[in-house]
C-alpha cells in the first residue's frame, strides 16, 4: 500500500535519509526503531508528504505521493505526531473533530456520518470522558491520546505514529498498542510506528526497520532484527538478547557486566 523507493531527504546541504526502501502493507504493524537522531521523524514526515524527498519516491498503490492533491493524501494517510501543543482553548471533542476535515462537504459542515466517526474515535482512544475538557487542562499522556483519536477520526487506511507511547505510563502504552493491534486486524490498517522501547516493539510489531544515521541497517521479523550484534552496533551499549520466557520473542536487556 505504502512504498518508498531509494528515498533520500536533505535539509539544505545536510543529508538526513539515504536510499530508504521499505513497504507497508494492509493488516500489519511495521515498527521503526533506532537511536535518537537516526532520522525516524524525518522518515515519517517524508512518507506522509510533509516534506519532499531530495531523491527517490513515496508511492501509495503505485501513485507518487507528490502527484496527489493534499486532500487526497489526507484521506489516505493519518499521522500521530510526537506530543505537541494542542489549541488550549479547544475542547477535546473539537480537536478530535478536526480529523474529519478532509472529508467535509463543500459547506464545511459535519454530517451525521462525520459525528459518528468522531464518537467512534473518542471511544477507541478511551477518552469519551474527556470530550468536554479543554486541551490546555490535559496531561501529556492525555494529549497523546487526543492526537491518536484525531488520527482515528480521519479514517484513513494508512496510519503513521511518531513515538505515540513516549508520554504514557506502562498501562496506557500497552493499552494503546493493544488498540492498534485490534484495529489493524479489524480494519486491515497499514500502521507504521516509531518506538524506543525495543521489548514492546518485539511483542507488538510484525516487522521492524532499524534506522541508523539515516540508513536502514536491518529490516525484517523482530527476531531477525533484534539481535545482540545488530543492536550493540546501532546503540553503542552492551546488551543481551534472550528469548522471552513466556512467548519466545526477543527480550533485550542491558548488560552491565
Amino acid at each position: 500500500m505504502l512504498t518508498s523507493r531509494q528515498l533520500s531527504v536533505a535539509y539544505g546541504d545536510k543529508s538526513v535519509l539515504q536510499d530508504i526502501n521499505l513497504s507497508l502493507k494492509p493488516g500489519e504493524i511495521l515498527g521503526l526503531i533506532g537511536p535518537n537522531g537516526a532520522g525516524k521523524t524525518s522518515l515519517i514526515r517524508a512518507l506522509s508528504g510533509v516534506i519532499r524527498p531530495s531523491d527517490g519516491q513515496v508511492l501509495i498503490n503505485e501513485t507518487d505521493l507528490t502527484d496527489m492533491p493534499e486532500v487526497q493524501r489526507a484521506r489516505q494517510i493519518a499521522v500521530v505526531p510526537q506530543a505537541s501543543d494542542l489549541p488550549p482553548a479547544f475542547s477535546v471533542l473539537q480537536c478530535v473533530a478536526l480529523g474529519r476535515t478532509p472529508h467535509l462537504n463543500w459547506l464545511g459542515r459535519l454530517s451525521l456520518s462525520d459525528e459518528a466517526k468522531i464518537q467512534e474515535a473518542l471511544q477507541a482512544a478511551q477518552i469519551e470522558a474527556l470530550a468536554d475538557r479543554l486541551t490546555g487542562e490535559l496531561s501529556g499522556g492525555e494529549k497523546q491520546r487526543v492526537l491518536l483519536s484525531r488520527a482515528l477520526a480521519q479514517d484513513c487506511p494508512i496510519l503513521l505514529l511518531d513515538e505515540p507511547t513516549a508520554h504514557l505510563d506502562l498501562h496506557h502504552q500497552v493499552g494503546l498498542l493493544e488498540l492498534l493491534r485490534r484495529m489493524v486486524a479489524e480494519r486491515q490498517l497499514a500502521v507504521l510506528i516509531a518506538m524506543h522501547d525495543l521489548n514492546l516493539a518485539s511483542v507488538y510489531t510484525d516487522r521492524l526497520v532499524l534506522l541508523v544515521n539515516g540508513r536502514i541497517q536491518a529490516q525484517g521479523a523482530p527476531a531477525s532484527v533484534l539481535t545482540q550484534e545488530t543492536l550493540q552496533s546501532a546503540y553503542q551499549v552492551p546488551l543481551q538478547v534472550q528469548a522471552n520466557p513466556k512467548h519466545g520473542s526477543p527480550w533485550v536487556v542491558l548488560d552491565r557486566n
